[in-house]
């Protein structure tokens, strides 16, 4: 099971609250979430790396890459304004390695439940 930590301002807005939640059913393999809360033709661009193209191709990597190794997930920040949001934090997994990350998201629409259409994820190995 992943111990999840989110500082306490990550969650006095509907869409940081929705991206808290999005973030740990990312980390946590809750596929059934994420597909319930991005478009079709999400593109998730994984800078210095690869860049990901639809909803299925998206949650195949994700199960892939997160699967049972991530101990900790620690949640600094969630910014959102209109079509846009960002969160950063750490992924820390279970053979000691740790991963600063930071995701910005694209919304369908600047309404509270829109689905999210594209994700630019930055990451880099601490340890």
């Amino acid at each position: 099971m992943v111990t999840i930590t989110v500082h306490e301002d990550c969650g006095n807005a509907p869409k940081k609250l929705f991206l808290k939640d999005f973030i740990v059913a990312a980390v946590s393999n809750d596929s059934a979430f994420v597909a319930r809360n991005t478009t079709d033709d999400i593109r998730w661009n994984l800078v210095g790396g690869r860049c990901i193209s639809g909803k299925q191709d998206i949650l195949t990597e994700l199960q892939r890459s997160r699967s049972d190794e991530v101990a900790e997930l620690i949640i600094n920040t969630i910014v959102t304004h209109g079509y846009n949001g960002a969160a950063d934090g750490f992924l820390k997994f279970k053979d000691g390695k740790t991963v600063a990350f930071c995701d910005v998201y694209q919304f369908r629409a600047s309404t509270n439940n829109a689905p999210i259409k594209a994700i630019t994820t930055y990451a880099i190995a601490l340890a």
